[in-house]
């Protein structure tokens, strides 16, 4: 897992894009050197999390960062946007090229930091 620093935009977010960009690539060669069999990179230091959604910023800077790590990976990289964000994962990883999401709570709803959090598979 990379938890990619706080993003433009976001509450903590202090650090140019291009930097957080340069950071995930750096460690996902680290973790592909190391023999890591695949890769996700999430939005973890965004907080406060917002219930499920996120601004345009969020989408928009995560689909960059998949997007950058994806390249010359030769593993399957994924994504997951705090918290609860599943269709905005989703058009990040389309968007970018990526493998996978993780799509939190999408067939049982669960109590999180954040309060409830609905699943959204029906």
């Amino acid at each position: 897992m990379i938890h990619v620093a706080a993003l433009p935009g976001t509450a903590a977010g202090r650090e140019p894009l291009d930097k957080i960009i340069a950071r995930a690539r750096g460690e996902a060669a680290l973790y592909r050197s190391a023999g890591i069999h695949g890769l996700m990179i999430e939005n973890m230091h965004d907080t406060p999390y917002l219930r499920g959604a996120t601004g345009p910023e969020v989408t928009a800077a995560m689909t960059a960062v998949g997007k950058a790590v994806k390249e010359g990976a030769r593993i399957p990289v994924g994504v997951q946007i705090l918290a609860g964000a599943n269709q905005e994962a989703l058009a990040a990883a389309l968007a970018a090229g990526l493998d996978f999401i993780r799509a939190e709570g999408f067939v049982f709803a669960h109590v999180a930091d954040e309060g409830l959090m609905q699943s959204c598979a029906a």
